[in-house]
C-alpha cells in the first residue's frame, strides 16, 4: 500500500529515476566503452591506436568486465563538442549500450580540465561511470571530484608545457625566414630539406594563369569555372570557388614574404574554439624568404581592381543595420527577404541611389527581381508605426483582432484555466475520500486501486492542458507588455516619428515586429508581432 502514497511535491512532476552508477562496482560482466584518442590522422599514428585498444582489452578482462567496443577518434581538438566519436559514446550509454567508459589516461579523453570535467559529468548523469588505467582513477569513487580536478590540470599542464616547446620552435624558424606550413600555398612547394617554399612545377603555371586573366578583366567567377571545366583542383584536391580565388590573389605569401604570429585561438564561454588576430606588434615579417611569383607592381594592381570592384558593388549583404528596413522587410508575394541596395548613379557627379529588392529567392515570385524606392518604403514604415501607436485603444483593438498576431479569446483561456483548477481540487478531495473509504473497509483494495488509478489520470491530463493555457496566456502578456513598453516610450515623440534618426526608429521596430510584408506598390500589406 504505500507505493500508491506520494508527496505531494513529486505529484505531476516528470522526475528522472537515479540510476547510481556506485552500485555497479562489485558487478561483473559489465558492458564498457573504451576511449582511444590521438592527436593526428598520420599513419604513425596507427600504432598507438592498436596499443590503447590491446591495453583496454587486457584491462577488461583481466578486471571482469565486457569491452562492448573502442570509440577511436582520431580528429586534432581539444574540445569534446568537435569530436563525433564522443558523442556516438554518449548515446550508446543514452541506450544502455554501455554502463561505463575506460581509457588509458585522463589526458586521452581531453587536454582542458573544464571539458575532462564536463564529460565525466555527463557520463555519470546517463547512469554511467568514467575510470583511467593509469591514475587508477574511478567516479564512482570520487564523489567530490577532487582527484579529477587535480589528475586534469596535470594533463592540462603537461599539454600547454607541449604547446609551448612547439611554439617556441616555430618562432625561431619564422625569425629566420624559414616555413611552418606543411601544406604550401598553391604554386609553390617544400624544398627538400622542408624548410623553404620553392616554385611548383606542376601549380606555378596555374597561378600565372589567375594572375595575368585577373589583370586583363577576367572576375574571380569566371577564374573560378575555367580552373574548374578544365579539371585543375585546388591545393587540397577539391574545386575552386570565388573566395578561394580570392584568397590567393590577395595573399602576400607569392611577393616573397612571410608573415607568422598573426592570429590565435581561444576558447569562449561556451569552450568554443574561437580565431583573434594576435596584435600587430607580435607578428613576425621576414622579405626575401622564398622566391616571389608575382611582382610588386602586379601585386598592387590587383589590389586596386579588388577595390575598385568592391565599391562598384551594389549588393549590401551584411548582417549589419543599414537600412530603417532591414531585417524586417518580407515580399508580400513570394515571402522572401527584401535586402536594401546602393547603387551608382549613371550621371556624373550624382552620387548614389537607394532600392529595396527582393530578388525572389523562393522561386514562387511573380519576377525575377523588385524594386522599390527606398524613401517612400522608409515613410510608409514610419507612417504605419505612427498611425499604430498614435491611438492606443486602435493599437490594443488591431493586435486582438489581427489573423495570425493573438487570434485568440484569452477570457476563454480564462475560464477553461480557472474550471481545470477546480476540478483538480476535486479530484484531491476525491481521493483523498476513496482512502477514507478503504481505510474504513467500505471498498476493496482492487477497487481502492482502480479508482485512484483513474483520479490520478484525471489530474494528469487536467494539469497538462493548465500547463498548455499557462503557456499561451504568457505569450499574450509577453506581447502586450512589449508594446506597453514601447507605447510609453514614444508617447511624446509619435508625432515627430519622420524626423526621429532612423537608429532610434529602428529600435523601436525592432521591439515590436517580426516582419513587415512590403506590397508591389511599396505600402505594408501585413504585419506579424514579436510573440
Amino acid at each position: 500500500m504505500d507505493e500508491e502514497y506520494m508527496p505531494a511535491h513529486i505529484q505531476g512532476r516528470k522526475l528522472d529515476v537515479l540510476d547510481d552508477p556506485s552500485k555497479t562496482i562489485d558487478q561483473k560482466g559489465i558492458d564498457v566503452g573504451g576511449y582511444i584518442r590521438i592527436s593526428t590522422k598520420k599513419d604513425s599514428q596507427k600504432t598507438s591506436i592498436e596499443n590503447q585498444e590491446k591495453l583496454l582489452k587486457q584491462w577488461a578482462d583481466v578486471n571482469g568486465y565486457n569491452l562492448y567496443r573502442c570509440y577511436t577518434d582520431v580528429k586534432t581538438g581539444k574540445y569534446m563538442y568537435l569530436r563525433n566519436e564522443v558523442q556516438q559514446m554518449l548515446e550508446d550509454l543514452k541506450e544502455g549500450k554501455i554502463r561505463g567508459v575506460v581509457s588509458k589516461e585522463i589526458a586521452r579523453t581531453s587536454r582542458d580540465i573544464m571539458d575532462v570535467l564536463d564529460l565525466k559529468r555527463k557520463i555519470v548523469s546517463l547512469g554511467g561511470f568514467f575510470k583511467a588505467i593509469k591514475e587508477n582513477y574511478d567516479s564512482r569513487t570520487d564523489d567530490d571530484e577532487f582527484l579529477l580536478v587535480l589528475y586534469g590540470a596535470l594533463a592540462q599542464k603537461e599539454q600547454k608545457t607541449t604547446a609551448s616547446r612547439v611554439k617556441v620552435t616555430q618562432l625561431i624558424k619564422a625569425k629566420e625566414g624559414k616555413t611552418n606550413v606543411p601544406l604550401p600555398a598553391f604554386g609553390y612547394m617544400l624544398s627538400e630539406d622542408r624548410q623553404r617554399l620553392v616554385r611548383n612545377p606542376e601549380t606555378y603555371p596555374h597561378y600565372r594563369f589567375m594572375v595575368e586573366r585577373f589583370i586583363n578583366g577576367w572576375g574571380q567567377l569566371k577564374i573560378a569555372k575555367y580552373l574548374n571545366k578544365n579539371g585543375i583542383l585546388s591545393r587540397r584536391g577539391c574545386k575552386w570557388s570565388t573566395s578561394a580565388i580570392k584568397t590567393i590573389l590577395t595573399n602576400p605569401v607569392y611577393l616573397g614574404v612571410t608573415i607568422y604570429n598573426t592570429t590565435t585561438l581561444i576558447r569562449d564561454h561556451e569552450g568554443k574554439q574561437k580565431r583573434v588576430m594576435r596584435p600587430r606588434d607580435e607578428w613576425i615579417i621576414r622579405y626575401n624568404t622564398h622566391e616571389p611569383l608575382i611582382t610588386e607592381e602586379e601585386f598592387k594592381k590587383i589590389q586596386a581592381i579588388l577595390q575598385e570592384r568592391s565599391e562598384k558593388d551594389c549588393k549590401e549583404w551584411t548582417c549589419e543595420r543599414k537600412y530603417l528596413g532591414s531585417t524586417l522587410l518580407r515580399c508580400a508575394v513570394c515571402g522572401g527577404k527584401i535586402y536594401g541596395s546602393r547603387f551608382m548613379s549613371k550621371k556624373k557627379g550624382a552620387g548614389y541611389f537607394y532600392r529595396y529588392i527582393c530578388r525572389g529567392v523562393n522561386g514562387n515570385c511573380n519576377s525575377p527581381a523588385k524594386y522599390w524606392d527606398m524613401e517612400k518604403v522608409d515613410w510608409n514604415i514610419r507612417e504605419l508605426f505612427r498611425t499604430l501607436f498614435g491611438d492606443k485603444e486602435k493599437l490594443f483593438d488591431y493586435i486582438q483582432k489581427e489573423p495570425g498576431i493573438l487570434n485568440e479569446d484569452t477570457s476563454e483561456f480564462l475560464k477553461e484555466r480557472d474550471a481545470l483548477i477546480n476540478k483538480v481540487v476535486h479530484i484531491d478531495r476525491a481521493m483523498k475520500k476513496q482512502q477514507s473509504a478503504f481505510e474504513n473497509d467500505a471498498i476493496t483494495m482492487d477497487e481502492y486501486k482502480t479508482r485512484l488509478a483513474e483520479l490520478r489520470a484525471e489530474k494528469n491530463e487536467a494539469l497538462a492542458r493548465i500547463g498548455k493555457l499557462d503557456a499561451k496566456l504568457l505569450r499574450h502578456d509577453s506581447v502586450m507588455d512589449r508594446l506597453k513598453k514601447v507605447l510609453n516610450r514614444v508617447s511624446d515623440k509619435i508625432e515627430r516619428i519622420h524626423e526621429l534618426p532612423t537608429e532610434e526608429v529602428a529600435e523601436y521596430l525592432d521591439a515590436v515586429f517580426e516582419s513587415l510584408y512590403l506590397g508591389e506598390d511599396g505600402t505594408i500589406v501585413d504585419v506579424e508581432f514579436k510573440d
